[in-house]
């Protein structure tokens, strides 16, 4: 009796997930794989050098809306932020990122919203309380 009880409790689980099974079948897997590789390709066309210099160029902004903020010059800071934020926004590069982006996305519907930005939030938040 206690054998077939140990049986039955190690057949049932795996009778419902053959009857349930998950989401993620031989297919969708391919396809990410598939997908993972697009975006890897996309992000290599990216001039890694000029990759490189926006790092610094934002490196070298947080230490200007640093200093901006100590020094109590708020309105200055934000300012720059929003000047900042607009040319990272036009850069080059930063658009061959968003495509890799988009193309994640577009064949991944499971990253649908994935870093997706509600710009309202930031609506009543200032560059010197983050």
């Amino acid at each position: 009796m206690r054998t077939v009880l140990t049986f039955l409790l190690l057949v049932i689980p795996t009778s419902l997930m053959a009857a349930n099974p998950p989401a993620m079948n031989q297919g969708n897997m391919q396809n990410m794989m598939q997908a993972m590789q697009q975006v890897q390709q996309c992000m290599e066309k990216i001039d890694q050098s000029k990759l490189e210099d926006l790092q610094a160029q934002s490196d070298a902004f947080k230490k200007e809306v640093d200093s901006l903020c100590t020094a109590g010059k708020r309105d200055e800071a934000q300012k720059r932020a929003m000047k900042f934020a607009q040319e990272a926004a036009s850069n080059p590069v930063m658009k061959q990122m968003r495509e890799c982006g988009e193309l994640a996305k577009g064949v991944m519907p499971m990253m649908e919203g994935l870093g997706a930005v509600d710009e309202t939030q930031y609506e009543n938040t200032h560059v010197c309380d983050q």
